[in-house]
């Protein structure tokens, strides 16, 4: 990185944090720190629902994908827009009206306080691993392009997250996020651009299709309509596994339904999350072009020449895209650099800020009580806040001794944040959907369902990596029914005022 390329990072990083000092004065309760007076459009609470779920790892993982296997990755693309709707048709009327903090009050509601309880716990739990390991990528990667030590860009990183979290609360989070989905995005299109090089898409796209990164489309891959769960990635892995993995995103996932909450009104809710499938699905179309640049980039410089791909182990390919790919953005011109360099940075500050909100707000409003007995107010969320920023970056510091420069702790890490989401939506849809769960079963088996997770994200090898979320969500619900139908066994029927509470009962009100 050249010395421009440095102010640019520089002036990015300033910026963000005088965002946070902007919005100070305006947060003078809870619903302001945690939702921002609940005044929000739909422009901020697309863009940051949109960005919150990006990270370095993200970042840097769909090129490398494309680099490695081909396009079998955008079959997943249309997901965005198939669980946007039962998303913004089901989930959003259903919760808005609630007026929640933490979308983990619905389950006291429908259930008690320990279904409450565990939610919020797991998905606390679920948000520090996740930053800590998001953190930890971001250190190891910009390392890499940069050449600054992988723990002043973790401290860089978790200090200026957390310090305008701190100071402007979730205005300050949204806001920055709309900046960051710009600068990500900015990023993303400069880089495709240069990566083109003189000879265009037309090269690019030629050079790919004769190496076989253009499949499952050319040539056709008959394989992807295969209904074998132990295939690496088929159409049907895309859209069943993505969907549930999805749903837990957007209907289980506190940092993501809290924006929802602190829209002004349901269709702007609505519209935002409409927004964001938009803005993802050409983001990562565009970093899937720049997978194909990459690979179109080594080809022409021989270096890989003799190298068969399809041949090498994931480690291997995985080693030999990224060094592709750093060696792509080096060659940038000044500026363009140090956007990316700032995108790299985005990507994973959007999501630590977001997380540490998140976590304060559910353990002000789920848990603080029931431990101490009496309510939290808008100090002590600054506190956690601050807290909270230091756990995850202090989670990420000491992940660097502990990996020893590979990526198996990485990517344990990893199988255990992911094999997290699918319990918390097994709670929600059990909720919202049946009569026959009931608060006993969905606690006990709520546990015996996370257990059962982190197991087969850890020990089951031969399923497609799609399909985790759905065998996950399956060894959840299954316990829950189990132990609510046996614990409910000679009584008449549950109480109607936690049966109120499922959508059904809901939509007849409603009607």
């Amino acid at each position: 990185m050249k010395n421009f390329d440095y102010i640019i990072l520089s002036f990015y990083l300033a910026a963000v944090f005088i965002a946070g000092l902007y919005f100070r004065n305006r947060n003078q309760k809870s619903d302001d720190l945690f939702l921002a007076g609940r005044r929000m459009g739909w422009f901020p609470i697309g863009l940051s629902v949109m960005v919150t779920s990006f990270s370095a790892i993200n970042y840097l993982s769909l090129p490398n994908e494309v680099f490695g296997h081909g396009l079998y990755v955008i079959m997943a693309l249309p997901v965005f827009f198939l669980v946007a709707l039962p998303v913004t048709k089901i989930w959003m009327p259903f919760f808005f009206h609630m007026r929640l903090t933490s979308a983990y009050e619905y389950l006291e509601l429908r259930f008690d306080k320990r279904v409450r309880s565990l939610a919020s716990g797991l998905f606390i739990l679920w948000r520090l691993f996740w930053m800590g390991t998001a953190l930890y990528a971001s250190g190891q990667i910009m390392t890499v392009l940069t050449g600054i030590p992988a723990v002043l860009i973790i401290l860089a990183g978790g200090i200026i997250a957390t310090g305008y979290t701190f100071t402007g609360g979730m205005r300050a989070v949204m806001w920055t996020d709309v900046l960051q989905f710009f600068v990500l995005f900015g990023g993303i299109v400069l880089g495709v651009i240069h990566a083109s090089g003189n000879g265009g898409l037309g090269e690019i796209l030629s050079l790919a299709s004769q190496g076989g990164r253009l499949k499952p489309l050319i040539p056709f891959d008959a394989s992807i309509l295969s209904f074998d769960p132990r295939l690496r990635m088929t159409l049907w892995s895309s859209i069943i596994g993505v969907s549930v993995a999805f749903l837990a995103r957007y209907g289980a996932d506190q940092v993501v339904m809290q924006r929802y909450f602190s829209a002004r009104t349901l269709r702007m809710a609505q519209k935002g999350l409409w927004l964001n499938a938009v803005a993802a699905f050409v983001s990562l179309s565009l970093l899937a072009l720049l997978g194909l640049a990459v690979y179109a980039s080594a080809v022409k410089t021989g270096a890989l020449a003799g190298t068969n791909l399809d041949s090498l182990t994931p480690a291997a390919l995985k080693g030999i895209a990224m060094r592709e790919l750093a060696g792509v953005i080096k060659t940038f011109p000044s500026g363009v650099t140090g956007l990316i360099t700032a995108g790299l940075m985005a990507a994973t500050m959007s999501s630590i800020d977001s997380g540490i909100n998140a976590c304060s707000a559910s353990y002000i409003t789920d848990l603080h009580s029931g431990l101490f007995g009496r309510s939290g107010n808008l100090r002590l969320g600054r506190i956690l806040t601050g807290g909270f920023g230091i756990l995850a970056t202090g989670m990420a510091l000491m992940l660097i001794p502990l990996a020893g420069g590979t990526s198996s702790l990485f990517m344990i890490v990893n199988k255990l944040i992911n094999g997290l989401g699918s319990p918390l939506l097994a709670l929600f849809l059990l909720g919202m959907f049946t009569k026959r769960a009931n608060a006993t079963g969905m606690f006990y088996g709520g546990i015996i369902g996370l257990l059962a997770s982190i197991s087969v994200s850890l020990f089951l090898k031969s399923l497609a990596l799609q399909y985790y979320a759905v065998v996950n969500l399956l060894v959840t619900v299954t316990p829950c029914l189990i132990i609510s139908l046996i614990s409910s066994y000679g009584e008449t029927g549950q109480n109607p005022d936690k049966l109120r509470w499922t959508w059904f009962a809901w939509r007849n009100r409603s009607e």
